[in-house]
């Protein structure tokens, strides 16, 4: 049976402590580090993904296997507001994208930047692990998620 899988390339990733990383992780199996083709932009506190399947370029993440996605996908949009309880646009939207892991092309739900992005800056490195060491204002943001409330 195939489960569904998420690619996470900012705060959910491991080494990353919050209470929606925690959630994530204690309710999904760790696969791997994946890659995608695409951007990955410093839009302010956090990182969004902008998919380019023809891309050069790479986005490095985490791959999780999720032990109950219907229970956990909502909670997750919730998380990255997405939806139509949140304001129009939403900034991200969530798609089921082509991740590379272990040599082989996956089907992974990921939250891809749904905004504009002209002026944005782009993490060059596409690893948010290695930004966030070097960026105080992602850390703070991190530090300040002391709190996930699930909707359901």
């Amino acid at each position: 049976m195939k489960k569904d899988k998420i690619f996470v390339y900012g705060s959910l990733m491991g080494g990353i402590q919050s209470p929606i990383a925690t959630y994530l992780k204690s309710n999904s199996s760790f696969i791997g580090e994946g890659q995608v083709n695409g951007l990955l932009l410093d839009i302010g506190h956090y990182p969004g993904l902008v998919y380019e399947p023809k891309s050069e370029k790479r986005v490095v993440g985490h791959v999780f296997e999720l032990n109950n996605p219907r229970e956990m996908l909502p909670n997750l949009d919730h998380y990255e507001c997405v939806g139509p309880s949140f304001d129009k646009p939403n900034q991200y939207r969530r798609e089921l994208i082509k991740v590379k892991q272990d040599n082989q092309l996956i089907d992974c739900w990921a939250y891809l930047y749904n905004l504009p992005i002209e002026g944005i800056k782009v993490i060059a490195s596409g690893n948010y692990l290695k930004y966030f060491e070097e960026n105080e204002a992602y850390q703070k943001f991190v530090a300040s998620l002391n709190n996930f409330d699930r909707p359901i």
